[in-house]
């Protein structure tokens, strides 16, 4: 009886692997991640807070070699922000990446995002600031795009005491941070008047509507897919059910000119692959210039597996628009 079972559960496993083989070629590096589908109702605001308490129990990496961290607690509306900046020892002012982290806006930071965003510190050469905000797991919109405006405001601000060249600030984020990246791009434009000059966008969130047909095709994808988006949706916007607020997301914005130049990365297996493009093909109806880069094989958090050669080749091409924006 046993072994039938054993046998039974290997079969299923064999068909399972070559349906989502089938369905989800992903690149050799990120095999057997396709396994991977989780059904959206698993994500409520009480999951998300266990989440979280569990991924502040994790340690940050330690800084590369040539980085140093220090960590700050700023201002924001109706509370504070914490801020991790990663910088290089120097006097003399350093171009600077604002980063926003992903997690559907209800997780909190995990110790591998920091870890990439060192690489882009270290390798571009630049300043990063990494903006912890709150999530909405407890603080649903608008506190996270507030606390992420704060910090953009405040890096602004003190750009001189920070030694960084006011004329080389970027922002950037993955996922949700994406969304954050790009809506305070435009409230910076709207409102602050900061003269950012690059926006870096890895997988974003840009359209709250989830009518492309990637969002439709990807249900069941590897790692994100559209159950769990709405559901991101609908525990970050709660306190707004029938309407759709400012900021809330890129796409909402009537007039996308006048904002800077970007990088838009998008994979093929991801409910979001499809409002990334049309985010950055309404840019460049603007005139915009926007580095457009589709990436075959992958998922949406695929570089959770930093050291996979896939993502490796994907940090590499982030650092060098990094690179050219800041020249």
């Amino acid at each position: 009886m046993q072994k039938k079972k054993m046998l039974a559960a290997a079969v299923a496993l064999a068909c399972w692997s070559g349906y989502r083989l089938y369905r989800y070629p992903v690149h050799p590096s990120l095999l057997p991640m396709n396994l991977l589908a989780m059904p959206g109702f698993v994500l409520s605001p009480s999951t998300a807070a266990l989440g979280n308490q569990m991924i502040r129990r994790l340690r940050f990496p330690k800084p590369l070699n040539g980085l140093t961290r220090r960590i700050m607690t700023i201002p924001s509306a109706h509370g504070k922000v914490k801020i991790t900046i990663y910088e290089h020892a120097r006097n003399s002012p350093s171009p600077c990446l604002v980063y926003f982290h992903g997690g559907g806006f209800c997780f909190a930071d995990a110790p591998y995002l920091h870890e990439i965003v060192m690489r882009y510190a270290k390798e571009t050469p630049c300043t990063a600031v990494f903006v912890h905000y709150r999530t909405s797991d407890h603080d649903p919109y608008p506190v996270p795009f507030q606390d992420c405006c704060a910090a953009l405001k405040f890096v602004w601000d003190n750009h001189a005491s920070l030694h960084i060249d006011p004329h080389k600030i970027a922002v950037g984020g993955d996922s949700a941070g994406g969304c954050l990246a790009a809506v305070c791009t435009q409230w910076s434009r709207d409102h602050a008047h900061i003269p950012l000059c690059f926006q870096m966008l890895i997988y974003p969130v840009t359209d709250v509507r989830m009518m492309t047909p990637s969002m439709k095709k990807y249900r069941d994808s590897p790692f994100w897919n559209a159950g769990l988006n709405k559901k991101m949706w609908d525990i970050y916007l709660r306190n707004y059910p029938s309407k759709y607020p400012p900021y809330a997301a890129p796409m909402q914005a009537e007039d996308l000119s006048d904002l800077p130049d970007a990088y838009i990365e998008t994979e093929e297996f991801d409910c979001l692959c499809d409002e990334g493009i049309l985010y950055a093909k309404k840019l460049c109806e603007t005139g915009i210039q926007v580095q457009e880069n589709h990436v075959k094989g992958t998922f949406h958090g695929f570089d959770f597996f930093d050291h996979a050669a896939i993502a490796e080749e994907m940090i590499s091409i982030r650092v060098n628009a990094l690179k050219k924006a800041f020249k």
